[in-house]
């Protein structure tokens, strides 16, 4: 297959041969340091655990510490942000396979995701989303995550860029990877379940050489659960850590993973329903419904013919049977730890990530519905849309009111690729000054990253005559009937090197770096505690363009776009008590969202035609989007941590997301201008609480409750028009469309969100072992979709159930567990054509050895 990204190419293999071989070097070199030691070697080996985050003080769903919010181990109680952190026992109860799994637990987040090429690692934290990749143990985590490899999930609130550089102002997730233990074991665990599912987890643990040396290596393979028609695919994942004490004073650590996933075809994609109503003579008959169409379209580019969901049968895919999506994605990270003196600790970081996201799909998602002649002879297409929209099936099959909807058969191919190389070093110590302790942190960071993306695709519409098998490359299939679904044929193929065109493409290379500090003191008997900070960051781009349709295969180099931004974050917190800590914190964040913006030509010259040389537009530098926010709340650790809580109230902005919108230009056209200058703002009230009634029981609880909106937009000028009836139904429309852009809640975001998960432990004698877990996730109304800000996902609540037992046999420990996932099976969606999961029961069984 033709690959348009060459120059990535040869610079991941060249790398992937020099990290192969580095890689080989240092595992040879790490062994060679765990030959036996002398005899004497306890004061030797010494834990360097101040950037790792230590699990001891966890009590079941509790977490006792965090690395997430300051860098380095502190207590979560201590933090005056507010940050959710999941356990091992936690993520293992729930039955989590995702990350999504979760995080959607998490206060204040729900997904985000928008599939193709972007995979569903993508939230909406208080509101905002990006895309932006969770982080993996402080670095650029993958677009998927399996959960096999994952010791403890920390979700970090507010706009703090400080340690994680470009992120959405609502926070983000870090996702700790597992590491190697103190003692020797084998964990093994087998699935199966409903629609053809089945996993098997391994988990290998070894600990050497009186602890100098230990090794942990994972292991996943998983069938996909089949549930739609068609579906299909698997996945598997290798990782490895490894962990030496190389001196008396120093640690180093490796750790790879690789995790391939494939869908065969992508399913969980639900069509959605779009009538148009683009502002031309042949789709409104009257002036003023067409000035009203041409205004929603001005104003923001809306487009208030996009709807909901068609009413398809529940196991409904739209893709071909032979379609794919194939995921890659490899890492590589090394870690040393140095004691310097008694109070001070470096840290040294080395990471390479590489993925490839390759999604052939048949189809467009949305059924393009045309109201009949008759219809339309009396009504315009906005009374359609309502109809629409009130009752689909109805008005779908009634002939009379719809004269077809069909959903388009492009063929498509499109991909996304990348590279990363980071390094990152650390250091933090402690100093004393009578009653106050300061713990300073001071870090850099380089990030060298190359990407390339390119999609193709058929563009033409055969006759209605032409059979699939007939069609030409460039010539989609024949569109399916939405009320004939004896249209709906699965078996189509194509192979997507026979599209003569590539539709769009990018190949870049660039540069992110960092310095930053951040001091921890506490003080009056560390009773107050403050801690602030910033960060400063340069982030640039270079776009290389390797089209040979294009370029004759001689690159084109793009303008080189840079930026800077300085994120300052600051916090106080006061102990009325041990366990009662009231705080407050201040931060900032940036986000890189689009290079440049397409605006007004001031040289343009109206007496001159129009061209290359005299163009109407012009292409400027976009400014980062940035965040900004505060937070005041509580934390309780009551009752030796039996009743643990946060409860914060938080105020968010958002500044200068790209808006996107047509204007009347000088030469009779009409351009899509870019430009920045927006507001959004969220701001809400979380409630967390992890709470142990007695011993055997364990509850963990959340509810949100926010308002976001966009505050602030630009405009295009009102225009003029001659006639009085155009004229007015238009400013009337412009008005409405305002309202609604400066009042829409940002896509995927759900201003209600509630979460509980519960297990108990039976302690009667006759139900030794027995326990039971069950729980709910509830999403308000979420935003479904920019262009349409009326549109909103429907409210769900999802309910699991668990039953599990855990028993000891021939001195093993055995676990079994039966549950079942979306009890109530209902139809839910986690953004915009994503549908979730219907019902399913998984059965697992596990033994540690």
């Amino acid at each position: 297959m033709y690959s348009p990204s060459k120059s990535l190419c040869e610079r991941s293999a060249v790398r992937a041969v020099r990290f192969t071989l580095f890689a080989s070097l240092l595992v040879t070199s790490v062994f060679a340091q765990t030959s036996p030691a002398p005899t004497d070697t306890k004061d030797e080996v010494i834990t360097l655990d101040e950037f790792q985050v230590s699990t001891t003080s966890d009590k079941g769903y509790r977490a006792g510490n965090s690395v997430s919010a300051t860098r380095i181990d502190t207590a979560i109680k201590d933090l005056p942000f507010s940050v959710s952190a999941f356990t091992e026992q936690f993520i293992e109860d729930i039955g989590a396979n995702e990350l999504l799994d979760v995080v959607k637990f998490a206060p204040g987040v729900t997904s985000g995701a928008k599939e193709f090429t972007q995979g569903n690692n993508r939230y909406s934290i208080r509101g905002f989303d990006g895309d932006v990749t969770p982080q993996r143990n402080g670095f650029v985590g993958s677009r998927y995550v399996d959960s096999g490899n994952i010791e403890r999930v920390e979700v970090v609130k507010g706009p703090a860029s400080l340690l994680y550089g470009q992120i959405t102002p609502g926070g983000t997730v870090n996702y700790i990877t597992k590491r190697p233990k103190d003692k020797s074991y084998v964990k093994v665990k087998a699935q199966v379940g409903t629609d053809n599912y089945r996993r098997v987890d391994v988990d290998i643990n070894e600990a050497v050489s009186d602890g100098r040396f230990k090794a942990r290596l994972v292991g996943a393979y998983e069938k996909s659960p089949a549930w739609a028609d068609p579906s299909g695919g698997d996945s598997r994942l290798v990782a490895g850590s490894f962990e030496a004490k190389v001196g008396k004073n120093s640690s180093l650590i490796l750790d790879f993973e690789s995790f391939r996933k494939n869908q065969e075809p992508m399913i969980n994609m639900s069509p959605n329903m779009s009538v148009s109503v683009s502002a031309s003579s042949g789709n409104f008959a009257r002036v003023a419904d067409r000035a009203r169409a041409q205004a929603y379209i001005d104003v923001g580019n809306l487009n208030l013919g996009f709807i909901g969901f068609a009413p398809l049968p529940d196991d409904f895919n739209y893709p071909s049977s032979n379609d794919y999506r194939r995921s890659r994605f490899d890492s590589l990270y090394l870690q040393f730890n140095q004691k310097i003196g008694e109070n001070w600790r470096a840290r040294l970081n080395f990471g390479y990530d590489e993925f490839k996201i390759s999604n052939k799909l048949t189809g467009l998602a949305e059924f393009t519905t045309t109201p009949s002649a008759a219809y339309l002879a009396t009504k315009n297409r906005f009374d359609y849309v309502a109809e629409l929209q009130a009752n689909p099936a109805a008005v779908l099959a009634d002939a009379s009111k719809t004269a077809s909807s069909l959903l388009t058969r492009r063929k498509r191919l499109e991909e996304s690729s990348g590279d990363t190389l980071s390094w990152q070093a650390e250091l933090t110590g402690l100093v004393e000054l009578g009653e106050v302790k300061l713990r300073p942190l001071f870090g850099a960071f380089l990030s060298k990253i190359g990407t390339g993306s390119f999609r193709r695709e058929s563009t033409a519409t055969p006759s209605a005559s032409t059979p699939n098998e007939a069609t030409t490359p460039i010539q989609h299939f024949q569109p399916w009937n939405y009320n004939d679904p004896t249209t709906w044929v699965h078996n189509t193929n194509f192979n997507p090197d026979d599209i003569p065109n590539v539709n769009s493409f990018n190949d870049a290379s660039g540069e992110e770096s960092a310095v930053y500090a951040l001091v921890n003191a506490s003080l009056l008997n560390e009773r107050l505690i403050l801690i602030g900070g910033a960060r400063y960051n340069k982030t640039w781009t270079i776009n290389t363009d390797f089209r040979p349709t294009v370029t004759g295969g001689s690159p084109s180099v793009g303008s080189k776009f840079e930026a800077t931004k300085t994120t300052p974050q600051v916090g106080a917190g006061f102990k009325l008590r041990p366990d009662l800590l009231l705080f407050a914190s201040y931060s900032e964040s940036f986000f890189i969202e689009d290079r440049s913006l397409t605006d007004w030509n001031p040289s343009y010259n109206p007496l001159l035609p129009t061209s290359s040389s005299n163009p109407v537009t012009r292409s400027t530098p976009a400014k980062p989007t940035t965040g900004s926010g505060y937070e005041v709340g509580v934390k309780t650790d009551f009752l030796d941590g039996r009743v643990s809580s946060t409860v914060s109230l938080f105020h968010l902005e958002r500044e200068n997301r790209v808006l996107r919108f047509r204007e009347s230009a000088p030469d009779g056209s009409f351009p899509t201008l870019t430009r920045q200058g927006t507001v959004d703002q969220s701001e809400g009230v979380e409630v967390e609480l992890t709470w142990s009634p007695t011993d055997n029981w364990q509850v963990y609880a959340t509810v949100s409750k926010m308002d976001i909106k966009t505050v602030k937009a630009i405009f295009p000028a009102l225009p003029t028009n001659a006639d009085p009836v155009y004229q007015a139904a238009y400013v009337a429309a412009f008005e409405e469309a305002k309202a609604l852009i400066l009042n829409a809640v940002p896509e995927g975001s759900a201003e209600q969100l509630a979460t509980l998960w519960t297990r108990y432990n039976f302690e009667h004698e006759s139900l030794q072992g027995w326990w039971v877990g069950g729980g709910f996730v509830y999403t308000g109304d979420k935003a479904q979709r920019t262009a349409n800000p009326t549109l909103f996902l429907e409210a769900s609540t999802i309910y699991d159930l668990t039953v599990g037992r855990d028993w000891k046999m021939d001195g093993r420990g055995w676990s079994a567990t039966l549950a079942v996932k979306n009890l109530a099976d209902t139809v839910y969606y986690n953004a915009n054509q994503s549908r979730g999961m219907p019902r399913r029961v998984v059965l697992g069984v596990s033994t540690k050895f």
